[in-house]
């Protein structure tokens, strides 16, 4: 199985998209696709997917890694041997049953499950995160941007971004770090590709810390207090737009604005996802990278 090459110019991958950004952020796959395509790249989605399995059935039963399988399984049955993700918890449950698939018994054990169904799987498919897949790229973007966000402003005030690595996407640094240069606690992948753009990153401290999302579903309160302290501490460094590469960092920081700043309705800022920011230096239409027209102008 190798990822296959459609055209001269075009590489086609496999795409899990996962519950959330298929169901809630359609804006982050379609400008995710927009970039892909320019660079060369052709997403083809994985048909009859399920719910990678982390975190939610991850927390009451160790079956989860059956259902990461047989995602897994999926990609296999296209043909493909490496898959790109968008959302930190779905590559990093999915990385992490490959890793288990290496053991002989839990290998087999899936392959059991998987045969009514008329799969099987190996393990030996790649969970690719899209910010690794762009930063396989960087001298690609970087010949193709034409519009710098050096010279961007918003509300007339020069753009400075703040950006929050995806955390599981690099964590924990033995699983999710093979083969890779970058270091897990302090990852700079995401930073370069900010900076190709042109835009200005704005330091605040807290890039790598857990944006809180997921600790949203045991403990609400503790996860919306993780989230005012990024605000907070991204509107004292006078960010003025915030950046992401993961759809459960979006979904905190940008869209529980309303409940986490009820009390300080100032501290409220924009928010991206890492490709439309890169989309705009490219010169792609907004329309194209799920912005309304004349937003980013």
């Amino acid at each position: 199985m190798t990822s296959q090459r459609v055209s001269e110019l075009e590489l086609e991958l496999a795409y899990y998209p996962g519950c959330l950004i298929l169901q809630r952020m359609p804006e982050y796959e379609l400008a995710t696709r927009a970039v892909l395509k320019a660079l060369g790249i052709e997403l083809r989605i994985v048909q009859e997917a399920a719910c990678c399995g982390a975190p939610v059935a991850e927390s009451f039963t160790a079956d989860w890694i059956y259902l990461a399988a047989y995602n897994l399984a999926q990609v296999e049955r296209m043909g493909h041997d490496t898959v790109v993700t968008l959302c930190g918890s779905c590559t990093n449950g999915l990385t992490r049953a490959a890793q288990a698939l290496k053991d002989p018994g839990v290998c087999a054990e899936a392959n059991r499950r998987l045969k009514p169904l008329g799969l099987s799987v190996t393990g030996l498919v790649a969970v690719k995160h899209l910010v690794r897949l762009l930063a396989e790229r960087e001298d690609d973007l970087r010949a193709r941007i034409v519009r710098p966000l050096s010279l961007h402003s918003v509300q007339g005030k020069p753009l400075r971004v703040a950006l929050t690595n995806p955390c599981q996407v690099f964590r924990p640094g033995d699983v999710m770090g093979a083969n890779d240069p970058d270091d897990p606690m302090r990852p700079q992948s995401m930073r370069r590709l900010v900076e190709l753009t042109g835009a200005e990153v704005a330091e605040y401290g807290g890039e790598d810390e857990c944006c809180g999302a997921t600790l949203y579903l045991a403990a609400p309160k503790l996860s919306l207090a993780a989230g005012r302290r990024k605000l907070e501490a991204t509107w004292n460094q006078g960010a003025n737009l915030l950046l992401h590469g993961c759809g459960n960092s979006h979904l905190l920081l940008r869209r529980f604005q309303p409940a986490i700043l009820r009390d300080a309705p100032e501290l409220r800022q924009q928010a991206l996802f890492l490709p439309q920011l890169i989309g705009l230096a490219m010169g792609l239409p907004e329309e194209e990278l799920g912005l309304r027209k004349g937003m980013w102008r």
